[in-house]
């Protein structure tokens, strides 16, 4: 059972990761600094790994 716990918390984690750098390559704001596609991918990487951190630093980011 433990296993199980651990595995579903995994995937839930993997999909928002996985959500968060579908948002990262697709945001206009985030477009619109990167000159291409290359420069934008190692960003929406890193997002995606450290989606709790990003929720935290966006708004706080954006509040400036």
């Amino acid at each position: 059972m433990n296993r199980r716990v651990w595995l579903v918390i995994l995937v839930l984690y993997a999909a928002a990761g996985i959500a968060d750098v579908a948002y990262h390559l697709v945001a206009p704001q985030y477009r619109a600094a990167q000159s291409s596609l290359v420069a934008a991918v190692p960003v929406a990487l890193c997002a995606g790994l450290f989606w709790p951190i990003d929720l935290v630093a966006r708004p706080l980011l954006l509040s400036n």
